[in-house]
């Protein structure tokens, strides 16, 4: 009977300097037109976009803002980032579900928005506000013209006490348990 031949295995093939070098230039490539797409086709401001669902996004937050005019506390209306877009109706990542002081804050993916934020939805055309004035125990709303006052932001901070901001730039963004308060005083 023959012998069989066994055969032999070959020693494995050494990668040379070239192919080494092919998967971190392959990567250094991507992460490139990565960077490039995101500088030409930034990613769309959150305050613009339009939700295609209630409640079912992953990030959620609700933090208060107080409206105190004139020393009363107001209430923030029911419809509060729900205006229309293109003529189609358009919820906002940023908007309140119900007449009271809780703000909705709902997005894809965790995002950082603040009062700054708030109020370009909340005062969209950059001169009126809409508040809810609950005093008598019915809900009237009234609409307050911004000029016609001088706003003090302020936010409940760690020190267990208000904290006044300069501007709305100055103020932190949204947490679960942040409270704003926005005092409008009659010039």
């Amino acid at each position: 009977m023959p012998k069989r031949k066994i055969k032999e295995e070959k020693p494995k093939k050494r990668l040379g300097k070239k192919e080494m070098l092919i998967i971190p230039i392959i990567m250094g490539g991507a992460t490139l037109v990565a960077l490039l797409a995101t500088q030409l086709f930034p990613p769309p401001d959150p305050t613009e976009v339009c939700l295609k669902n209630h409640n079912v996004e992953t990030f959620q937050l609700f933090p208060r803002v107080e409206v105190i005019v004139d020393g009363q506390t107001m209430q923030l209306p029911d419809n509060v980032g729900k205006q229309p877009k293109d003529g189609q109706e358009c919820l906002r990542p940023i908007h309140t579900d119900k007449v009271g002081n809780e703000v909705h804050i709902e997005y894809i993916r965790p995002v950082r928005l603040s009062m700054a934020d708030f109020m370009r939805v909340y005062s969209y055309d950059n001169s009126t506000i809409t508040v809810v004035n609950n005093s008598t125990g019915t809900n009237v709303e009234q609409v307050i013209t911004l000029n016609d006052y001088n706003i003090q932001y302020s936010y409940f901070s760690e020190k267990n006490e208000f904290t006044s901001v300069p501007d709305l730039k100055s103020m932190p963004a949204f947490t679960n348990e942040m409270v704003v308060r926005a005092e409008l005083t009659h010039k």
